[in-house]
Protein backbone atom coordinates (compact mmCIF):
# COMPACT_ATOMS: atom_id res chain seq x y z
CA UNK A 1 0.00 0.00 0.00
CA UNK A 2 2.79 2.44 1.19
CA UNK A 3 4.36 1.46 -2.30
CA UNK A 4 1.38 2.41 -4.69
CA UNK A 5 0.66 5.85 -2.49
CA UNK A 6 4.36 6.47 -3.14
CA UNK A 7 3.65 6.55 -6.94
CA UNK A 8 0.81 8.77 -6.18
CA UNK A 9 2.74 11.36 -4.02
CA UNK A 10 5.46 11.26 -6.94
CA UNK A 11 3.26 12.07 -9.65
CA UNK A 12 1.11 14.64 -8.15
CA UNK A 13 4.81 16.94 -6.55
CA UNK A 14 6.74 16.83 -9.50
CA UNK A 15 5.45 19.84 -11.13
CA UNK A 16 4.65 21.50 -8.02
CA UNK A 17 8.31 21.60 -6.98
CA UNK A 18 9.53 22.90 -10.61
CA UNK A 19 7.38 25.59 -10.16
CA UNK A 20 8.09 26.22 -6.33
CA UNK A 21 12.53 26.26 -7.21
CA UNK A 22 11.94 28.41 -10.11
CA UNK A 23 11.78 31.92 -8.76
CA UNK A 24 15.46 30.40 -7.66
CA UNK A 25 16.57 31.58 -11.65
CA UNK A 26 16.03 35.25 -10.88
CA UNK A 27 18.29 35.60 -8.15
CA UNK A 28 20.38 38.90 -8.65
CA UNK A 29 23.44 40.53 -7.05
CA UNK A 30 25.34 43.87 -6.98
CA UNK A 31 27.11 44.00 -10.25
CA UNK A 32 30.94 42.93 -10.03
CA UNK A 33 30.83 40.74 -6.13
CA UNK A 34 32.02 37.55 -6.98
CA UNK A 35 31.27 36.51 -4.00
CA UNK A 36 27.78 36.77 -4.00
CA UNK A 37 28.01 35.00 -7.57
CA UNK A 38 29.74 32.07 -5.75
CA UNK A 39 26.66 31.85 -3.11
CA UNK A 40 24.22 32.00 -5.80
CA UNK A 41 25.75 29.36 -7.58
CA UNK A 42 26.15 26.97 -5.20
CA UNK A 43 22.32 27.56 -3.86
CA UNK A 44 21.03 26.92 -7.55
CA UNK A 45 23.51 23.37 -7.75
CA UNK A 46 21.68 22.52 -4.49
CA UNK A 47 18.24 23.09 -5.71
CA UNK A 48 19.09 21.12 -8.93
CA UNK A 49 20.24 18.28 -7.09
CA UNK A 50 16.76 18.18 -4.50
CA UNK A 51 14.65 18.49 -7.87
CA UNK A 52 16.95 15.70 -9.17
CA UNK A 53 16.38 13.85 -6.17
CA UNK A 54 12.36 14.86 -6.54
CA UNK A 55 12.09 13.35 -9.93
CA UNK A 56 13.91 10.26 -9.25
CA UNK A 57 11.74 8.93 -6.80
CA UNK A 58 10.23 6.34 -9.16
CA UNK A 59 14.03 5.04 -10.10
CA UNK A 60 15.14 5.05 -6.17
CA UNK A 61 12.10 3.27 -4.54
CA UNK A 62 11.78 0.70 -7.37
CA UNK A 63 12.37 -2.89 -6.02
CA UNK A 64 14.98 -3.72 -9.30
CA UNK A 65 16.48 -2.12 -12.18
CA UNK A 66 19.33 -0.42 -13.40
CA UNK A 67 20.37 2.42 -11.05
CA UNK A 68 23.65 3.49 -11.89
CA UNK A 69 21.76 7.28 -12.66
CA UNK A 70 22.01 7.60 -9.22
CA UNK A 71 26.03 7.47 -8.22
CA UNK A 72 29.29 8.65 -9.70
CA UNK A 73 29.78 11.24 -12.54
CA UNK A 74 26.13 9.66 -13.57
CA UNK A 75 24.23 11.75 -10.86
CA UNK A 76 26.44 14.28 -11.23
CA UNK A 77 25.96 14.70 -14.92
CA UNK A 78 22.03 14.27 -13.88
CA UNK A 79 22.24 16.99 -11.78
CA UNK A 80 23.92 19.12 -14.68
CA UNK A 81 21.15 18.78 -16.94
CA UNK A 82 18.65 19.31 -14.73
CA UNK A 83 20.33 22.80 -13.60
CA UNK A 84 20.27 23.42 -17.34
CA UNK A 85 16.25 22.47 -17.57
CA UNK A 86 15.59 24.55 -14.26
CA UNK A 87 17.42 28.08 -14.94
CA UNK A 88 18.11 28.38 -18.86
CA UNK A 89 21.99 28.67 -18.12
CA UNK A 90 24.70 26.34 -18.26
CA UNK A 91 26.14 24.75 -15.43
CA UNK A 92 28.68 27.03 -13.45
CA UNK A 93 32.28 26.63 -13.73
CA UNK A 94 34.02 24.64 -11.34
CA UNK A 95 36.14 27.50 -10.34
CA UNK A 96 35.92 27.36 -6.90
CA UNK A 97 36.96 24.21 -4.68
CA UNK A 98 33.77 24.73 -2.59
CA UNK A 99 31.84 24.15 -5.79
CA UNK A 100 33.60 21.03 -6.14
CA UNK A 101 34.16 19.99 -2.50
CA UNK A 102 29.60 20.41 -2.73
CA UNK A 103 29.57 17.97 -5.69
CA UNK A 104 31.87 15.56 -4.19
CA UNK A 105 29.68 15.04 -0.81
CA UNK A 106 26.39 14.87 -2.86
CA UNK A 107 27.85 11.77 -4.90
CA UNK A 108 29.48 10.54 -1.06
CA UNK A 109 25.96 10.55 0.19
CA UNK A 110 24.25 8.77 -2.60
CA UNK A 111 27.09 6.18 -2.25
CA UNK A 112 26.12 6.06 1.42
CA UNK A 113 22.78 5.03 0.18
CA UNK A 114 23.52 2.85 -2.47
CA UNK A 115 23.28 -0.52 -0.61
CA UNK A 116 19.74 0.48 0.83
CA UNK A 117 18.64 1.59 -2.72
CA UNK A 118 19.87 -1.38 -4.20
CA UNK A 119 17.50 -3.64 -1.38
CA UNK A 120 14.50 -5.03 -3.46
CA UNK A 121 13.16 -6.51 0.04
CA UNK A 122 12.22 -2.33 0.46
CA UNK A 123 9.57 -0.52 -1.45
CA UNK A 124 9.46 3.04 0.38
CA UNK A 125 13.19 4.04 0.42
CA UNK A 126 12.77 7.31 2.54
CA UNK A 127 15.49 9.53 0.58
CA UNK A 128 13.30 12.53 -0.31
CA UNK A 129 15.44 15.51 -0.70
CA UNK A 130 14.85 16.61 2.86
CA UNK A 131 16.05 13.74 3.99
CA UNK A 132 19.19 14.07 1.37
CA UNK A 133 19.49 17.84 2.20
CA UNK A 134 20.13 16.55 5.51
CA UNK A 135 22.74 14.29 4.23
CA UNK A 136 24.71 16.36 2.82
CA UNK A 137 24.69 19.25 5.38
CA UNK A 138 25.96 16.27 7.68
CA UNK A 139 28.35 15.34 5.25
CA UNK A 140 29.68 18.71 4.34
CA UNK A 141 29.91 19.78 8.11
CA UNK A 142 32.64 16.77 8.85
CA UNK A 143 35.01 17.94 5.51
CA UNK A 144 35.78 21.89 7.73
CA UNK A 145 36.05 23.70 4.91
CA UNK A 146 33.83 26.55 6.03
CA UNK A 147 30.68 26.21 4.07
CA UNK A 148 27.30 25.13 5.87
CA UNK A 149 23.93 24.31 4.04
CA UNK A 150 20.49 23.15 5.16
CA UNK A 151 16.56 23.71 4.73
CA UNK A 152 15.51 25.31 8.05
CA UNK A 153 12.10 26.27 8.99
CA UNK A 154 11.17 28.28 12.29
CA UNK A 155 12.25 26.28 15.73
CA UNK A 156 8.77 25.67 16.61
CA UNK A 157 7.72 23.99 13.59
CA UNK A 158 10.74 22.10 12.74
CA UNK A 159 10.81 18.12 12.70
CA UNK A 160 14.76 17.37 12.67
CA UNK A 161 16.78 19.19 15.36
CA UNK A 162 19.60 18.90 13.19
CA UNK A 163 17.97 21.74 11.27
CA UNK A 164 17.17 24.14 14.10
CA UNK A 165 17.78 27.71 12.73
CA UNK A 166 20.17 29.20 14.59
CA UNK A 167 19.49 32.96 15.83
CA UNK A 168 20.58 34.61 12.43
CA UNK A 169 17.84 32.56 10.52
CA UNK A 170 15.41 33.39 13.15
CA UNK A 171 15.86 36.83 12.32
CA UNK A 172 16.03 36.41 8.92
CA UNK A 173 12.84 34.21 8.99
CA UNK A 174 10.98 37.01 10.92
CA UNK A 175 12.03 39.55 8.11
CA UNK A 176 10.96 37.14 5.28
CA UNK A 177 7.84 35.56 6.24
CA UNK A 178 5.44 37.78 5.14
CA UNK A 179 7.25 38.71 2.06
CA UNK A 180 9.40 36.29 0.92
CA UNK A 181 12.62 37.67 -0.74
CA UNK A 182 16.18 36.11 -1.04
CA UNK A 183 18.45 37.84 1.86
CA UNK A 184 22.30 38.42 1.82
CA UNK A 185 24.23 38.96 4.51
CA UNK A 186 27.77 39.82 3.96
CA UNK A 187 28.25 40.23 7.68
CA UNK A 188 27.66 37.00 9.17
CA UNK A 189 29.04 35.03 11.61
CA UNK A 190 29.14 30.98 11.64
CA UNK A 191 30.53 29.66 14.83
CA UNK A 192 32.18 32.54 15.76
CA UNK A 193 34.07 33.24 11.92
CA UNK A 194 32.95 36.53 10.13
CA UNK A 195 31.19 34.66 6.76
CA UNK A 196 28.68 35.20 3.88
CA UNK A 197 25.00 34.06 4.69
CA UNK A 198 22.09 34.07 2.46
CA UNK A 199 18.48 32.65 3.23
CA UNK A 200 16.32 31.68 0.60
CA UNK A 201 12.86 31.27 1.80
CA UNK A 202 10.68 28.61 -0.49
CA UNK A 203 6.68 28.69 -0.38
CA UNK A 204 4.54 26.38 0.73
CA UNK A 205 3.18 24.33 -2.19
CA UNK A 206 0.85 22.28 -2.90
CA UNK A 207 3.28 18.35 -2.50
CA UNK A 208 4.45 19.82 1.15
CA UNK A 209 1.02 18.77 2.16
CA UNK A 210 1.36 15.13 1.34
CA UNK A 211 3.11 15.21 4.50
CA UNK A 212 2.67 18.70 6.53
CA UNK A 213 -0.83 18.47 5.77
CA UNK A 214 -4.41 17.65 7.43
CA UNK A 215 -5.36 13.68 6.95
CA UNK A 216 -6.90 14.19 3.92
CA UNK A 217 -3.58 15.49 2.13
CA UNK A 218 -2.34 12.24 3.60
CA UNK A 219 -1.47 9.68 0.41
CA UNK A 220 -1.40 6.23 2.87
CA UNK A 221 -5.31 7.85 3.85
CA UNK A 222 -6.26 7.68 -0.15
CA UNK A 223 -9.29 5.46 -0.76
CA UNK A 224 -9.85 4.76 2.81
CA UNK A 225 -12.95 4.92 5.21
CA UNK A 226 -12.18 8.26 6.92
CA UNK A 227 -12.42 6.05 10.53
CA UNK A 228 -9.13 4.20 9.00
CA UNK A 229 -7.27 7.17 7.81
CA UNK A 230 -4.29 8.21 10.13
CA UNK A 231 -2.26 11.00 10.90
CA UNK A 232 1.02 9.98 11.02
CA UNK A 233 2.95 10.61 7.31
CA UNK A 234 4.71 8.11 5.06
CA UNK A 235 7.98 9.23 7.26
CA UNK A 236 6.62 8.16 10.04
CA UNK A 237 6.44 11.66 11.19
CA UNK A 238 2.78 13.21 12.86
CA UNK A 239 1.43 16.00 10.03
CA UNK A 240 1.68 19.09 11.36
CA UNK A 241 -1.98 20.35 9.60
CA UNK A 242 -0.33 23.46 7.85
CA UNK A 243 -2.29 25.07 5.07
CA UNK A 244 -0.54 26.90 1.39
CA UNK A 245 -0.49 29.77 3.45
CA UNK A 246 1.43 28.79 6.09
CA UNK A 247 5.81 29.69 5.62
CA UNK A 248 7.69 27.17 4.07
CA UNK A 249 10.83 27.67 5.53
CA UNK A 250 13.93 28.08 3.19
CA UNK A 251 17.72 27.44 2.34
CA UNK A 252 20.22 28.26 4.64
CA UNK A 253 24.00 28.72 3.01
CA UNK A 254 26.94 30.52 5.00
CA UNK A 255 30.32 30.48 3.58
CA UNK A 256 33.13 31.62 5.85
CA UNK A 257 35.05 34.72 4.41
CA UNK A 258 37.99 33.53 5.09
CA UNK A 259 37.49 30.76 2.26
CA UNK A 260 36.41 33.48 -0.57
CA UNK A 261 38.91 36.00 0.32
Amino acid sequence: MVSSCMHIVIKSIVVAVLLNFSFLSTLSYGQGDKNQYILNDITKMYMASMTFIFKSQPLINQRAGDKTVLFGDNFIDNIKTTYRAKYGDEFPELDHFLKKMLLQAMVEVMEDNRALFNDDEIGFKGIIPAIFAAQLSAKLSTKGIGLKIKFTRTKDDIRNVLNLPDEWEEMVMKKVIDKPAVYFDNNGMLEGNPAYRQFTPLPMAAHCLKCHGSMKHNPLNFGKDKSQWTNIDMTGFEMENWTLSDFGGGVSLSIEKSVLE
